[in-house]
């Protein structure tokens, strides 16, 4: 029988590349034409680039948890293992979240675990704090959940269950999850598309454009924060 060596979590300040996962093209903003080289890894893309003298490791998973929480295996698997940083969209889950609001994430939750024990993620809050002082915006909750909250009824009764600023996506608490099982600091940033109000998939669709990259852009400044 072969010895099984053991598996340490990767530290932080080794080097490393940073991750950064998103759902969809249009969410990696104008890093999409920064690439310096592309990857193929179990069908998915890994883009190679290079912010502020630093190698991040991009990719698009796809929409939902599976995907996201896949994309994000790849990455570490891939390098990434310095830290993971989550991109999007999300439906503001109060009304002071209009769509534009850049939103950050304290915590993450699994909306439709059934179980409690596991479904919260804190953010880093090193990683935390650096984001929010280049890319103005509230924190609170990110409510990850299999299925789009475009109703308002939905929006509500997600929205009940959580105080102060909130918001739902479909990704972020699946990709924090294996960054922190493999003791990797995580973070994530969101642009609001659609607040809590009727006409949800309207309102999505005319400011998704406009918002799908914005979280995206902040990332060179937040490693150029990092670095100082």
């Amino acid at each position: 029988m072969s010895a099984v060596t053991p598996t340490t979590a990767p530290d932080p300040q080794r080097d490393g590349a940073t991750g950064l996962v998103c759902a969809l093209p249009e969410e990696l903003g104008s890093l999409a034409g920064r690439a310096r080289g592309r990857r193929r890894s179990a069908g998915l893309e890994i883009l190679e680039l290079e912010l502020d003298g630093e190698d991040l490791l991009a990719c698009v998973g796809g929409v939902g948890k599976v995907r996201a929480a896949r994309a994000a295996a790849l990455l570490l698997a891939a390098g990434a293992t310095r830290r993971l940083l989550v991109v999007g969209v999300c439906g503001g889950l109060r009304r002071a979240l209009r769509p534009g609001t850049l939103v950050h994430c304290t915590r993450a939750v699994q909306a439709d675990l059934a179980v409690r024990e596991g479904r919260e993620l804190e953010a880093d809050p090193t990683l935390l704090e650096a984001w929010s002082e280049t890319a103005f915006g509230p924190a609170g909750w990110f409510v990850t959940a299999d299925r789009p909250a475009l109703t308002l009824w939905r929006r509500l009764r997600l929205a009940r269950a959580f105080l102060g600023p909130c918001v739902a996506d479909m990704e972020t608490a699946a990709a924090a999850a294996v960054a922190d099982a493999a003791g990797v600091p995580w973070a994530a940033l969101r642009a609001v598309t659609d607040g809590l109000a009727p006409g949800g998939v309207r309102t999505f669709r005319e400011h998704y454009p406009a918002q799908a990259g914005r979280a995206a852009d902040t990332v060179e400044a937040l490693l150029s924060r990092l670095r100082a």
